[in-house]
């Protein structure tokens, strides 16, 4: 779900976005999946790896900046995070991100849900345990155990 939603997230701030694939429960390294933002064209354009950390939370769960830290240790020059959360991140945590100008995306479950809302109304009518259905099962081949890097050959 995370990976669909960031997905969205990105292309809907109007920038081109290539799902890549989820990453295996162990030896992840700290990533959940794995994508690419395509910015500019042509000679004016780059492609940056997206690292994605997904950490199902309790809804009134704050997330730390410790916490957050882990997928930041494992970006690389060129490449962005993005953080989803059910939880909310503590404020802490989001002054740590912006003062270090650190470059990840941190989407919290109050996102979460409006996403996934708003994905259920466009693409299933409303139906939301459709949309989510929907969603899992078009990822189940998505698994697999590949370097970050490698989606910039796609």
């Amino acid at each position: 779900m995370a990976a669909a939603v960031a997905a969205r997230v990105l292309r809907g701030a109007g920038h081109g976005y290539v799902e890549g694939w989820l990453t295996r429960r162990s030896g992840d390294g700290g990533a959940d999946f794995v994508g690419r933002l395509d910015l500019g064209s042509g000679l004016a354009g780059t492609k940056l790896v997206v690292l994605g950390q997904a950490k199902c939370v309790k809804p009134d769960t704050l997330i730390t900046a410790e916490q957050i830290a882990r997928i930041v240790a494992r970006l690389r020059r060129g490449w962005i995070g993005v953080y989803v959360t059910t939880g909310a991140y503590s404020e802490p945590a989001q002054t740590e991100m912006v003062e270090d100008q650190y470059p990840i995306i941190l989407i919290n479950g109050m996102s979460l849900v409006r996403e996934l809302r708003s994905m259920a109304r466009d693409d299933h009518g409303g139906a939301l345990e459709a949309c989510i259905k929907h969603v899992l099962s078009s990822r189940e081949g998505a698994v697999t155990n590949r370097r970050p890097e490698e989606i910039l050959l796609q």
